[in-house]
């Protein structure tokens, strides 16, 4: 188990590189709470403590983000990926509060975090790419999910479905029921790959209508596993964040499951 432990630790470390962790204190966020609950604004507010601290780690100084990729807390668009990217954090303070703003009081959340900072010291590789199709927009509970990736070079696949709530399963590597394999460039690979093995979707709170779920699809070049035994939408970014954006790609989508 040690020896299994060390070189999963040590392909991390290849995947890295050479780069620059910077520790950053307090770095803030803040989002109005004006026609959006409490709960979405404080999502809102860390969401703008993580790019607070990536400006002060010297990042960038404008970043552009696409606020309908954020899922969640999850980081993803092609300016931070240049850069760098948040490998963890904790919270310092999470609070509620009125300020002063142009003679009137407005009422905002406010998040203060410590994060920890990679900084890459390589941009991501344009030929190494997959291509996936058959993912649809809504499906029914207990309906089952198929789809298909193309990759464009050989490769190691990973697969996480995250629920509404953040929490997540990881589709693919099976170790039981779909081992994991390297694939071969200009394949195209129909999952599930085993014919008695389904992804049966059910939402977490069948009291609702519908729930949103997220899945990423996660391409390396080395043979790089997620180690740890809580799988979360968190956990999974500050994972994927460690590895070098030269060594992976991905496709990050969702869909609705629905009564």
């Amino acid at each position: 188990m040690k020896a299994i432990y060390f070189v999963c630790a040590l392909l991390l470390a290849m995947g890295a590189g050479a780069q620059q962790t910077v520790h950053i204190k307090n770095a803030v966020g803040t989002c109005v709470i004006a026609n959006i609950s409490p709960e979405k604004a404080k999502e809102t507010a860390l969401f703008n403590a993580r790019l607070d601290a990536l400006r002060k780690a010297g990042i960038a100084e404008n970043l552009i983000v696409d606020i309908t990729q954020m899922g969640e807390v999850f980081l993803e668009t092609s300016n931070l990926e240049i850069g760098g990217s948040i490998t963890g954090f904790d919270l310092v303070s999470d609070d509620v509060k009125f300020i002063e703003e142009g003679g009137a009081k407005v009422l905002i959340a406010e998040v203060v975090i410590n994060a920890t900072v990679i900084k890459y010291d390589k941009e991501s590789d344009p030929s190494f790419r997959i291509q996936v199709q058959g993912i649809k927009s809504a499906y029914r509970e207990k309906e089952t999910l198929t789809f298909s990736v193309t990759p464009y070079q050989n490769g190691y696949l990973r697969i996480f479905l995250f629920e509404e709530d953040g929490t997540g399963d990881q589709l693919y590597p099976d170790k039981e029921k779909e081992p994991d394999m390297l694939l071969s460039k200009d394949g195209t690979i129909k999952f599930p790959l085993n014919g008695q093995y389904y992804y049966r979707l059910e939402k977490s709170d069948r009291t609702k209508a519908k729930e949103i779920n997220r899945i990423l699809f996660l391409f390396l070049k080395d043979d790089i596993h997620f180690a740890e035994n809580h799988i979360s939408l968190q956990a999974v970014s500050n994972w994927k964040a460690k590895i070098s954006p030269d060594r992976r790609t991905q496709v990050f989508t969702e869909f609705a499951i629905e009564r």
